[in-house]
């Protein structure tokens, strides 16, 4: 059983952490994992590469299939970064 200045001192902590990190609360009063941050950067990163990829090879190759697949990967990928940085 925690003492009352237990109770208090782990009251300021949870406090603290939802006002800091409200995903990671919620995460951890639902008894979920919290989604790493780390593999969606990495994810974003990778579609970033291919994007630009697709979009160099369009302009390389006399293909305009590829150069309209690029510049819609490459936006779909600028939107995404943007949301992202919004919430």
């Amino acid at each position: 059983m925690l003492s009352h200045h237990d109770r208090t001192e782990l009251e300021k902590i949870e406090r603290s952490l939802e006002l800091s990190d409200p995903d990671l609360a919620l995460a951890l009063r639902d008894g979920r994992r919290p989604k790493s941050r780390a593999f969606r950067s990495a994810v974003l990163i990778f579609f970033d590469v291919i994007a630009v990829t697709l979009l160099v090879l369009g302009l390389v190759l006399p293909d305009p299939g590829v150069t309209l697949c690029g510049i819609i990967a490459l936006t779909g990928t600028v939107w995404t970064h943007v949301a992202r940085h919004r919430i």
